[in-house]
């Protein structure tokens, strides 16, 4: 698995919206999985995915002496997961409960460092492009979150980033993140998680996310979440790599700038990197640019020859 944190992450809008708790550590290994099969071709479905503790090391920035322990013991807790779904039962009209496991099966490879497990397979479709609604995102938008209820937080408000707004009734919210019977006090969840989670969107993702609370008397019955994109120019600074050591002339390589260059009659954050980060489904590289250059009221690049 490559240690570059660009790589996509594609999970089913249902699997998002889906009932489950994991601690960090099981979130992560998740998204790497789920990156791993992307870049190996190999599918989730065809057998184990594969996670080495020195490259999961660099994707996440932990320290090289702790990670296998944690992958091993995080693999066995995630043995024991179950996820929930919610649908209706088409006979009674009742709503319905599904559970399934994450994964099916966990290995140790203790002489390489590394662990393997294969998801279920009713789990599968919603881990890839299976299914028609999906949410997608860079790791790196993620990577650097300490807080498990951050990703979730993220993931959820993602999908809504285009409509500006989310709203969950209180049942909902802890239905979703499987807290029903902890944080019972508002005052406790917002102080172990909602400002926690919000803090890290807001440092770390491409998102700008605000919150506030409606209420039934003196009852808050629902959160409402105002999403929007953060200023790419404030993001490119944040995500600006560290600046290695200039090589001798003798060992220079060709400069490559087909991922970072600028686009033509724009600012020098508007690069084809980060056209192809907001490309959406269905679109074309031009009409991702021509979207974004307008949605930033940035001039229409010239056409050549012009």
């Amino acid at each position: 698995m490559s240690s570059n944190t660009t790589e996509l992450v594609v999970k089913s809008n249902r699997l998002i919206e889906a009932g489950y708790r994991l601690d960090l550590i099981e979130q992560r290994m998740v998204l790497a999985a789920i990156v791993e099969a992307r870049e190996t071709q190999t599918g989730l479905s065809d057998g184990y995915v594969t996670l080495e503790a020195k490259r999961f090391c660099k994707l996440f920035g932990m320290r090289a002496d702790s990670v296998y322990g944690q992958l091993k013991k995080a693999l066995n807790t995630l043995y024991e997961r179950e996820i929930t779904f919610y649908d209706i039962h088409p006979e009674t009209g009742a709503r319905r409960h599904n559970s399934i496991r994450w994964i099916s099966s966990k290995t140790y490879i203790d002489g390489a460092g590394a662990i393997q497990m294969r998801f279920a397979p009713e789990i599968v479709p919603y881990l890839t492009r299976l299914e028609a609604e999906f949410t997608s995102y860079r790791l790196d938008r993620i990577g650097r979150m300490s807080s498990p209820h951050a990703i979730r937080l993220y993931e959820l408000l993602l999908q809504y980033e285009k409509l500006g707004q989310r709203i969950f009734t209180m049942q909902e919210f802890r239905q979703t993140f499987q807290i029903e019977g902890m944080y019972e006090k508002l005052s406790a969840l917002k102080r172990y998680l909602l400002i926690p989670a919000v803090k890290q969107i807001n440092d770390f993702s491409d998102l700008e996310v605000s919150w506030s609370e409606r209420k039934k008397g003196r009852a808050v019955t629902h959160l409402v979440f105002d999403i929007s994109l953060k200023d790419p120019r404030l993001l490119a600074k944040v995500e600006k790599p560290v600046k290695q050591p200039a090589k001798k002339s003798s060992e220079a390589k060709p400069k490559t700038t087909s991922l970072v260059a600028t686009r033509p009659n724009a600012p020098d954050w508007f690069t084809l990197d980060f056209i192809r980060t907001h490309q959406q489904r269905d679109e074309s590289l031009a009409e991702a640019e021509a979207r974004l250059r307008e949605q930033f009221n940035l001039s229409a690049m010239e056409s050549e020859g012009s």
